[in-house]
């Protein structure tokens, strides 16, 4: 049971929870990524550079690696490469690769957060309303909420507090889309689907701390009624694998802003509070059904991080090796 993880990255608790979660299989962790340096790698049992992920020989790159691996699983991890995966998952899953990802509309939808917006006003699921600028019509009504329709994190994302700023970002960002800001507590739910697009598990945190939109403390809590909404988001949409899903919680009413069809920066806090999402899907993949908990895990417990770093010697050698 061998899986690889794309874009590795500063991923290191994924790789960590997934090397943990193929032990019992004697499996092993393949990492991939463009940068060579980037610390998640070495935490891996093997790792390999590809190229980015727009350049046209990245899947060929990807699948001679499966194959010189024996990979069984591939866990897409970033934004931009979720397009991409969700077309080729059949072609792969044609060499017995199963991929972790979404349906295709479903990844078209929500990369795109004006088609977000109106998949879920549709269905009725509380979201800001949101609406493209138009250079001849400027609101009266502040403050707002503009961010790249296809942006990820919190890059290119900006209050607007007034008329002034309202012109600056809609010119100075891509293709934006403006939503009305939200008050109140920030959060995020991870969520797992099986492979019949099941929800297996739905664990909230709030974000407490955010350092370039991943959470740096958090906390999870319970909340039945976002529960049920996430069960609803859940039906309206075809999911495979884990998501995150952020939005707001003010007194009593909750309103989602973003759902992102991957793993959250912040997959360790839930591993820690319930059950290890990793785990899940590979005992999935060696034919363990999942079996829905949607409740159970442990309200209050908090995430606090750090930084920490690896050496690297001019023989390309980690002086300090990392405890895997």
């Amino acid at each position: 049971m061998n899986v690889l993880i794309t874009a590795a990255s500063r991923r290191v608790s994924l790789i960590r929870l997934f090397r943990e979660a193929v032990q019992p299989f004697g499996g092993r962790i393949i990492a991939v990524d463009y940068e060579t340096y980037s610390p998640a790698l070495f935490f891996s049992d093997q790792w390999y550079q590809v190229p980015l992920v727009k350049d046209p020989s990245y899947l060929l790159r990807i699948q001679d690696i499966c194959n010189k691996e024996n990979i069984t699983l591939i866990i897409p991890t970033i934004d931009q490469e979720l397009s991409i995966w969700a077309h080729a998952q059949n072609e792969f899953k044609k060499k017995h690769i199963s991929v972790s990802i979404s349906a295709t509309n479903t990844i078209r939808t929500l990369t795109d957060k004006w088609l977000t917006y109106q998949a879920l006003v549709h269905e009725d699921i509380p979201f800001p309303h949101s609406f493209l600028p138009d250079k001849n019509i400027i609101p009266d009504h502040f403050p707002l909420f503009i961010k790249p329709r296809k942006g990820r994190g919190s890059i290119g994302a900006f209050p607007v507090r007034n008329q002034k700023e309202y012109l600056f970002f809609t010119d100075y960002i891509k293709d934006p889309v403006v939503q009305t800001y939200l008050e109140g507590k920030e959060f995020t739910v991870d969520a797992l689907f099986d492979h019949m697009g099941k929800l297996i598990r739905c664990i909230p945190r709030y974000r407490l701390v955010i350092r370039s939109g991943v959470s740096d403390r958090g906390k999870t809590f319970i909340n039945t009624r976002l529960t049920e909404l996430i069960e609803r988001i859940g039906n309206t949409f075809s999911f495979r694998g884990a998501i995150n899903i952020q939005g707001k919680i003010y007194n009593d009413s909750i309103s989602f802003f973003e759902i992102n069809p991957r793993f959250s920066g912040g997959i360790q806090l839930s591993a820690a509070a319930g059950t290890s999402f990793a785990k899940l899907l590979v005992n999935e993949e060696m034919g363990v059904p999942m079996t829905p908990s949607l409740l159970d895990y442990q309200a209050g417990m908090l995430m606090t991080s750090y930084e920490d770093s690896l050496f690297i010697d001019t023989d390309n050698k980690l002086i300090n090796p990392p405890i895997k």
